[in-house]
């Protein structure tokens, strides 16, 4: 049986162990893959989520508290390609793109997956 979060209704475990059973051989990643795709791509052509200043503010001390929290192999491997700014705006963007995945998923956007 999937390992399930106590949330989750008991009633969809059959329908979720069916799916699991009826992916094709190889990677579930190569089958969703596609709709992943389609999706970053509409986002990247629009605009990122609507957000209240507070929250953009908040994700920019994020991205500082990723960076300076990262080991220090992987800053210096990063920076001797690019400036601290480039590189804190660089995990900012990754953070709102993490966002935008979210709030799709709670919105319904990829309910095909």
């Amino acid at each position: 049986m999937s390992d399930h979060s106590s949330e989750d209704p008991k009633w969809l475990d059959e329908f979720e162990d069916l799916a699991n059973r009826e992916l094709d051989e190889g990677s579930s990643c190569e089958q969703i893959h596609p709709i992943i795709e389609r999706w970053f791509q509409r986002l990247m052509e629009g605009e990122p989520p609507q957000s209240r200043d507070s929250v953009m503010q908040a994700m920019a001390c994020l991205s500082t508290e990723v960076l300076y929290n990262s080991p220090d192999d992987l800053i210096e491997s990063l920076m001797a390609n690019m400036s601290e700014d480039d590189l804190a705006t660089w995990i900012e963007h990754i953070l709102l793109v993490g966002r935008a995945f979210e709030i799709a998923l709670r919105n319904g956007e990829l309910d095909d997956l």
